[in-house]
């Protein structure tokens, strides 16, 4: 760059101009601390190459418990085949009602709903497309009864290859309930609220219902970029890591997040955050106390270290941590975890291994996706597999012995439907039944596996992790793979423990 030499004079009247315009960008502008990103991954560069987009903008009303949303999405037919609808997937509505919502269940309902039911939905108000040049508002219906899955005639051929422009404007209403997808004691968790499109298979839509059991919501990698207003005082957790800004009282939150499963908040005006880094990785705590923000952050630290260093780099400059009040461990999604509040207040190891668990799905559902709804043991027991590790490298042998006991347990206790780890979730009575059977049974699958190897698993799921970034393996896939990789023939014992009915 060419230089010009000026006049002391000037270099004064200069650096006043630079003092007043970095005041200027610093009233508006509003990083936390320690918010210097590293810059993207030649993998995560790579992967958000010609993705499908979601651009959102949202403004958050707190008093009215919604979000007023405007979607733009940019959707490749990928099917290989013409099509005349597209379908969304609109997971709040299930919570209109109690025969629909997921936290209605003899199970949770108490727990999830401390002041009674509370209605949730997604309220469309229009809907537009361009195709082939042309722009027009459409009409809209829903193909099931929950009205989760939105249909969108295009009134022309979608053809394959063809990219689709869909806007889209809703109003979400969060329901007062102590769940992944509602308000609790101040905090808004806003999980699988945005439209989504539907995975497509052989040309028709996945209408899978949103299970009490589970986390029936599957979907491909997009590129994200979300801006959400807020009242000034409130703080985002989101799937990204946010550029602030001030504007008219509020304060905006812009995420541009590349190549994520799904894109979900948390939103409270009682947050203390923590924050460090790991190999360049942001990682940022929100809870309602500091300390224990802190330890949040020790953990998840700790555990992207181990998985990095075992499986394969975690690819998305940052990672977020957020306490909600709600009954279960922990909610997994791109780049954000959901933390309950119970766990944080015991702290300890219970909230080491829930942190363990919940960072292992950034590996094992979110670069790595699966069929969470038929196969839902391909990322839930791979994360307990994964504590497995990250026990033994931070509390020795020992420490993985005793967490070993714990799925070897499971695999005594009775099971009265005789269900298995290879079971679809609808197959499912309880989240407890699902627990005992999908990540301990599943997970000791995994270890009888990987005593087979000669301890080697680890060194198959860096090829795994490597082999299916950013996109979705099956049951087959992995067990191809595996047998690619070993030269043996691994199935026999796979399908015992997926397949096997125990019935004790």
């Amino acid at each position: 760059m060419k230089q010009i030499r000026k006049s002391p004079k000037a270099y004064l009247l200069i650096g006043a101009a630079l003092l007043i315009a970095a005041a200027a960008v610093l009233a508006v502008i509003l990083w936390p601390a320690n918010a210097t990103l590293s810059e993207p991954s030649a993998a995560l560069s790579e992967a958000m190459d010609g993705l499908d987009e979601s651009k959102i903008e949202a403004v958050f009303g707190p008093s009215e418990r919604t979000l007023e949303v405007t979607q733009q999405l940019m959707l490749t037919n990928r099917t290989g085949q013409d099509l005349t609808t597209a379908v969304l997937r609109t997971w709040p509505n299930a919570f209109q009602n109690e025969e629909t919502s997921p936290c209605a269940s003899e199970e949770l309902a108490a727990q999830c709903y401390p002041d009674g039911f509370s209605i949730g939905a997604l309220v469309m108000e229009q809907a537009q497309l361009t195709l082939g040049g042309e722009t027009k508002d459409v009409p809209y219906y829903y193909i099931d009864d929950a009205k989760t899955a939105l249909c969108l005639p295009l009134g022309g051929t979608w053809r394959s290859g063809e990219i689709l422009e869909a806007t889209i404007r809703y109003t979400v209403r969060i329901p007062h309930a102590a769940y992944r997808f509602g308000e609790n004691n101040g905090i808004f968790a806003i999980g699988n609220c945005f439209a989504v499109p539907a995975v497509m298979e052989d040309g028709e839509p996945r209408l899978d219902e949103y299970l009490a059991v589970g986390d029936p919501a599957i979907g491909d990698v997009m590129n994200y970029h979300v801006s959400i207003s807020v009242p000034l005082g409130y703080e985002c957790a989101g799937s990204g890591y946010p550029e602030i800004a001030k504007a008219d009282g509020n304060a905006v939150y812009h995420y541009d997040s590349p190549a994520i499963r799904e894109f979900a908040l948390v939103i409270s005006d009682g947050f203390e955050t923590a924050q460090t880094k790991e190999n360049e990785v942001c990682i940022t705590a929100y809870a309602k106390d500091s300390k224990k923000a802190k330890d949040m952050l020790k953990y998840a630290k700790q555990a992207l270290a181990c998985y990095s260093e075992r499986y394969g780099a975690y690819p998305y400059q940052s990672f977020t941590l957020a306490e909600i009040d709600f009954p279960m461990g922990g909610m997994e999604y791109s780049q954000l975890v959901m933390i309950g509040s119970s766990q944080i207040e015991r702290g300890g190891d219970t909230l080491e291994q829930v942190v363990a668990h919940e960072a292992a799905h950034q590996w094992w559902y979110g670069v790595v996706g699966s069929d969470s709804y038929y196969q839902s043991w391909q990322d839930e027991a791979l994360c307990e597999f994964s504590v497995l590790d990250y026990v033994e490298t931070y509390h020795g042998a020992s420490g993985r012995a005793q967490k070993q006991e714990e799925m070897d347990y499971a695999m005594r206790v009775t099971v009265p439907r005789g269900i298995t780890p290879g079971a679809p979730l609808d197959y499912f009575s309880s989240m407890s039944e699902y627990s005992l059977v999908v990540y301990n049974r599943g997970g000791a699958m995994l270890a009888a596996l990987n005593q087979a190897m000669g301890c080697a698993l680890d060194d198959f799921l860096k090829v795994y992790y490597d082999r299916y970034a950013f996109s979705k393996a099956t049951r087959e896939d992995f067990e191809m793979l595996l047998a690619e990789y070993t030269g043996e023939d691994y199935s026999p014992l796979i399908t015992d423990y997926l397949d096997t009915h125990i019935l004790n």
